[in-house]
């Protein structure tokens, strides 16, 4: 696939839309029984009762509803941690999602196999919930109870497991309880490095891949292509391979690109590259703010809208800040306005938290 996943059968439509940066994270809880060595969630959220909608601490409701808003979001994965140790929470923010922006609006949850059979997914289910995931225990008498369980949901389920190398007949294991239980897929995600399982990671032996741009974990890819290879032609369940590029390189910016073209500034432009928000700053360091914008509206007629003061910065349309420092009018300015200041393009993530990621100095 042009995304980088490998597919056998029909691609689950969760990772259709996730693949196309149009899936709010909700993660629900870092509330979790499991301590699986393996994890990936960061240290801030694992085994805490935090709530996030994306990057976004929520507190409200309308927290979640305004970040779905802010990326034009065409669904929602609810994650953790385990969501059923907060079943209300999620039956209310899954509503909340629906009722909001129809029922077309795709959510998808992961459980633990270990979660299945509490009865909570049954509640999701009526509250909206399309899809549902499973991260098998790889005992396979629990994940037999939850494949049989899953089954018996009216919506599309499956399994989700990381490919860990050496491990490519438990994983393949996992594959044959969910084609025999009818279920519809097996996602495979690539095993990879993080700070929280880094440790983990290191002392079973693993290795990072040979490239320097990635955190995939050596022999992951493998392991999961070797089951493909053996197992896809023998069973009916549809599998899926998703790197852990595709969740950089594809979702994430995706992701990124339909917020920035949602929340851009008239005074700033979306790099379509890589979804973050480029602006002109100008920092004031001594002087009166307004003077400089005076200069910049009165005698260099550049739109107020380009323009907007923020304290002791201003922010000003990049190509119009760009032109100025091509055209060497830095100084001409300081002097005009009495000010001096410091000039420069600012490159930020599109996010709540907006984090700037790289200042470029124009003098």
């Amino acid at each position: 696939m042009k995304s980088g996943n490998v597919v056998r059968g029909e691609f689950p439509k969760g990772c259709k839309l996730c693949v196309k940066g149009a899936k709010l994270v909700f993660f629900a809880t870092g509330l979790c029984d499991r301590d699986c060595w393996y994890c990936p969630i960061s240290k801030d959220r694992k085994g805490r009762d935090v709530v996030y909608a994306n990057e976004r601490p929520v507190r409200t409701l309308g927290d979640v509803l305004e970040e779905a808003r802010r990326m034009s979001a065409e669904g929602a994965s609810v994650t953790g941690g385990d969501p059923t140790k907060v079943p209300d929470r999620v039956r209310r923010v899954v509503k909340a999602l629906k009722e909001e922006f129809g029922p077309d609006f795709h959510v998808h949850v992961y459980v633990p196999a270990e979660s299945v059979e509490k009865g909570v997914l049954r509640e999701f289910v009526k509250a909206g919930v399309d899809e549902v995931r499973v991260h098998p225990s790889f005992d396979p008498s629990t994940d037999r109870g939850a494949a049989r369980a899953l089954a018996s949901l009216d919506v599309d389920v499956g399994f989700e497991a990381p490919a860990i190398p050496g491990e490519e007949k438990a994983l393949e294991r996992v594959i044959l309880i969910a084609d025999e239980a009818g279920l519809d897929f097996v996602n495979v995600n690539e095993l990879e490095f993080t700070e929280s399982n880094r440790d983990e990671l290191l002392k079973r032996g693993f290795q990072r891949v040979d490239d320097d741009l990635s955190d995939a974990v050596k022999g992951s890819r493998e392991c999961a292509m070797k089951v493909f290879d053996s197992i896809s032609d023998s069973v009916d369940i549809s599998l899926n391979f998703c790197p852990s590029s595709v969740k950089d390189s594809v979702q994430f910016r995706n992701r990124l690109k339909r917020t920035a073209l949602n929340v851009a500034e008239p005074y700033e432009v979306v790099d379509e590259d890589d979804g973050l928000l480029v602006r002109g700053v100008i920092e004031v360091v001594d002087g009166r703010p307004e003077e400089v914008v005076r200069v910049f509206t009165e005698l260099l007629e550049v739109p107020e809208e380009y323009i907007e003061v923020d304290g002791n910065r201003i922010h000003v349309h990049p190509l119009v800040l760009t032109d100025v420092a091509d055209e060497g009018l830095i100084e001409d300015i300081m002097e005009a306005s009495g000010c001096r200041f410091r000039a420069y393009l600012e490159r930020r993530f599109p996010t709540w938290r907006g984090t700037v990621v790289e200042k470029i100095d124009l003098g």
